[in-house]
């Protein structure tokens, strides 16, 4: 399978070259930040460690972590103290701060990311590479879906997207279906850019609210964002379909990083990281504790960004899980490939058994044909730990005999049961009647909290 790299040179770094790569760069950003922020400064002498003494792999796994907690609290300290958002830990000019991003702010307050014209230069770069590698050139036609406002993947995206010479349709992911209809027949985009569920809604909303279907809008490729479902099969194959056969690619990236980070292939098998040389990932296990990046290795990811020139964070505890794979692709792109498992934060504990919502999405979605792959985790209190049988509500597809609902949900429910250890009762939901919530970025809600199950 032909395809394209952007700056090969970097991109087919591998083993001990890259590295090398990694920790010099490392090692010039600690000594950055270390320089740059009494923040930083006070965090690294309190963990024991200076900058100006690292050496290798062995010293960095001493650095204290960051989090998505202490990247508030620092920032409200900086509102208070010095009047700007942009957090104790910046490390550059706050005038040289020339865009700004937030993240959605549905757990409290909004953290704000600022990019100098450097981080910028950077995630254009990271971007060339991943249209490259998907086979958009300069003039291609891409309609960007999501929500553009203050996310980190709304205006970055078409900032880079426009300094490379695609023809941007930011019709935004606010917008009412009858318009982005309209528009996209009138522009015929070549790639949508949105979150899978978005996608899903277009597909559904748009024959019922115009006279057009999806598959009419010509579009040859979908970039997908913000949620796993770009990489859970029912799903992809949902949305390709759904848009006449357009191949779809699962997007990623990583906090406190120049993104985009990565992409999927033809192939579907897993996530190709393709920014290596400016962007460190650590496996963590249950101890925390770096392991090595060999296949199949799994556990909680943390990201460094090695160039970020504003606010870089070290070691950044995204509470992801992850899988790597590093045996080689079909598709001959080269570099390791991940796979998301979960987030820690979304966990529940079901009788000592720790479920990830995500992946009771993927094993719905692949044990039967005649559901969507959307499902809803209702719990009736906010703790984590949740009692079985577990409700897992399911929609149906379209068109499914009442005859056959108590077979598929047998099935379903032993198939959890047999892969994630723990009991389900399945709630079967005609497709009418399934109400998905979404977060401020669109981002579909697999966990549903009710203080009544009446109410469920």
């Amino acid at each position: 399978m032909s395809f394209v790299l952007h700056r090969p040179e970097v991109e087919t770094l591998s083993g001990e070259e890259l590295r090398n790569v990694q920790l010099s760069k490392l090692r010039q950003q600690l000594v950055r930040v270390y320089e740059k922020s009494p923040y930083y400064r006070e965090k690294f002498k309190s963990a024991g460690v200076d900058p100006h003494n690292f050496k290798s792999w062995a010293d960095y796994a001493a650095y204290p972590f960051f989090d998505k907690e202490e990247e508030r609290i620092s920032q409200q300290r900086s509102r208070e103290e010095f009047n700007h958002p942009f957090g104790m830990h910046v490390t550059c000019g706050v005038r040289e701060i020339n865009r700004v991003s937030a993240s959605s702010g549905t757990t409290g307050l909004p953290t704000y990311v600022g990019y100098t014209a450097r981080d910028r230069a950077v995630s254009e770069d990271n971007f060339a590479r991943m249209a490259a590698r998907t086979g958009l050139v300069r003039g291609d036609r891409v309609m960007f879906a999501g929500v553009m406002s203050m996310w980190i993947v709304g205006i970055p995206a078409v900032d880079a997207l426009l300094n490379l010479g695609f023809a941007v349709i930011p019709i935004g992911g606010l917008a009412k279906t009858e318009r982005l209809a309209q528009t996209a027949m009138d522009t015929r985009p070549d790639l949508l850019m949105c979150t899978p569920s978005y996608g899903l809604h277009l597909i559904k909303s748009v024959p019922e609210k115009t006279r057009w279907r999806t598959q009419d809008f010509g579009i040859r490729k979908l970039y997908v964002f913000g949620e796993p479902g770009g990489s859970i099969p029912k799903i992809r194959e949902q949305l390709s379909e759904g848009f006449g056969g357009a191949e779809i690619y699962d997007m990623s990236g990583g906090t406190g990083c120049n993104n985009p980070l990565g992409i999927s292939c033809e192939e579907n098998s897993g996530i190709h990281l393709f920014a290596n040389d400016n962007a460190l990932m650590e496996i963590l296990d249950d101890d925390l504790q770096p392991m090595p990046l060999e296949h199949g290795v799994e556990g909680e990811v943390a990201f460094t960004g090695l160039v970020k020139e504003c606010q870089p964070l070290i070691r950044f505890r995204d509470k992801d899980i992850i899988r790597v794979y590093t045996d080689p692709c079909p598709c001959g792109r080269p570099g390791p490939r991940i796979e998301f498992r979960g987030r820690i934060d979304d966990m529940l504990l079901v009788k000592g058994v720790n479920v990830y919502p995500n992946a009771v999405r993927d094993v719905v979605a692949r044990s039967s044909d005649l559901v969507t792959g959307d499902i809803q985790i209702v719990r009736y209190s906010s703790s984590a730990v949740v009692e079985a049988p577990v409700d897992v509500q399911v929609c149906l597809k379209k068109g499914v005999r009442e005859a056959q609902q108590a077979a598929i949900k047998e099935q379903l429910e032993s198939a959890i049961q047999n892969t994630l250890r723990f009991k389900a009762q399945v709630n079967l939901v005609q497709p009418d009647a399934f109400r998905p919530e979404y977060g401020a970025t669109g981002k579909a809600k697999l966990v549903k909290t009710v203080s009544n199950p009446d109410k469920a």
